[in-house]
């Protein structure tokens, strides 16, 4: 059983090193070729049981059944827990890890106008009296965006004032001056 464990720790080292080189070449910018078996749900969150994850619980499986059978001369029985645990904790960890690598890397810009409210913008197109339209920019997500804007009054609100996002109509911010 020794040997099967070591082959099996063999297996997932190779196969993280294979990937490894053929993602390092894959970034080299040769062609435009794309084969997709990454086991990627939606934008950003790893599949649980991709390639990758797979091949962790068989490092781990190797790893744990080594360290039992050879370490610590464990029986079979054991040895097959302590492999299993430690193949099930690696592969665990590995998708944590992953899960949240995509997260921070794949967080998108997006945003919803609703989610302004209570936002402060500076009015860079002067908002005219009578419910007219002007702009505004705000940060959002770290970025600097424009929405067209009106007055929730329906008072003027000159250019370079500071005013706060009350509601949102379509892609129209109303807004009010700040105190």
């Amino acid at each position: 059983m020794g040997l099967v464990y070591i082959a099996l720790l063999l297996v997932g080292v190779v196969y993280a090193i294979i990937s490894g080189a053929l993602g390092w070449l894959a970034d080299l910018g040769g062609g435009d070729v794309h084969v997709d078996m990454s086991g990627h749900l939606d934008a950003g969150h790893p599949h649980p049981v991709s390639g990758t994850i797979i091949a962790t619980f068989i490092t781990g499986f190797g790893a744990g059944g080594v360290i039992a059978h050879y370490v610590l001369k464990w029986s079979l029985l054991g040895g097959v827990g302590l492999a299993c645990l430690s193949g099930l904790a690696l592969a665990g960890l590995a998708f944590l890890v992953l899960d949240l690598i995509f997260a921070q890397t794949q967080a998108g810009s997006e945003f919803s106008l609703e989610q302004m409210v209570g936002t402060e913008a500076e009015v860079i197109t002067a908002v005219p009296e009578g419910g007219g339209a002007g702009e505004v920019a705000y940060l959002v997500k770290g970025q600097r965006e424009v929405s067209a804007a009106r007055s929730v009054d329906g008072s003027a609100i000159r250019k370079g004032r500071q005013v706060v996002i009350e509601r949102v109509t379509g892609a129209t911010v109303h807004v009010r001056a700040k105190a």
